[in-house]
């Protein structure tokens, strides 16, 4: 978000800060005395409502928060970017990650991405009694157990024995996707940030891609010299949920 929202959202916090509470109780009481009343000098009230989001005085100067007129340069700020945004939508383009498995580049859509995390990081754990070529493993995000799977498998991708050096030099990445049934995480050789790419562009898949790759993309596009397939990502997720039951 631009700097000058930042500038601006302090500058409603100060506006705030000067509306009107009630004149028994200091003005933003709950920032000095805490939503407990453990700091001195203590609060009377909260003997009886517990809690600040319990006391009048913190409901009405929220109230006065959502009630307040917006500055000018704000509202201006903000029709700014809500209309770049729609004509980026007008535009057709689709945001995508744009990633390496293998020799293999591939995208997916923006929108299903959590997170992408350093491997050295999130370390996976094989699970016992089970042969199952797609499913790595469990691994732990953020404290959750998550399914770890490889791409490379689902996709049918070959692997390349001259780059495993290469893929040494720290540029491997876990990446974690959402899903209506939770998170997944796959393994990427290298990744290539988030592009927008237009369906125009977008050629038919050559016959000489493998047949479970291609039953997984969309389409192919050129990205620096580069062959890309954009994948599916609703049959992806259906297809990995299927493979590891």
């Amino acid at each position: 978000m631009p700097s000058q929202l930042t500038v601006h959202n302090s500058q409603l916090e100060t506006q705030d800060s000067q509306s009107q509470v009630p004149s028994s109780h200091p003005r933003g009481c709950w920032k000095t005395i805490g939503v407990w009343g453990n700091e001195e000098p203590r609060c009377h009230k909260l003997e009886r409502v517990i809690h600040c989001r319990n006391c009048d005085v913190f409901t009405q100067t929220g109230r006065k928060l959502l009630e307040r007129d917006l500055p000018e340069e704000y509202k201006n700020e903000w029709t700014k970017v809500m209309a770049a945004e729609k004509e980026e939508n007008l535009l057709g383009a689709i945001s995508m990650v744009i990633f390496r498995i293998e020799e293999e580049w591939l995208a997916l859509r923006t929108q299903i991405f959590a997170e992408i995390i350093d491997p050295e990081k999130l370390r996976s754990h094989s699970l016992p009694h089970r042969s199952n070529p797609i499913l790595i493993g469990i691994t732990n995000v953020h404290g959750e157990i998550q399914l770890c799977v490889s791409l490379r498998e689902l996709l049918g991708i070959e692997t390349i024995a001259d780059r495993k050096k290469e893929d040494r030099n720290g540029n491997k990445r876990m990446m974690v996707v959402n899903s209506e049934g939770g998170q997944w995480v796959f393994p990427v050789n290298e990744i290539y940030g988030i592009h927008r790419i237009h369906p125009s562009t977008f050629e038919n898949v050559p016959v000489t891609v493998a047949k479970a790759q291609s039953t997984y993309t969309k389409g192919i596009f050129n990205w620096e010299g580069k062959h890309v397939a954009f994948l599916d990502d609703d049959l992806l997720l259906y297809s990995l949920i299927r493979n590891v039951q």
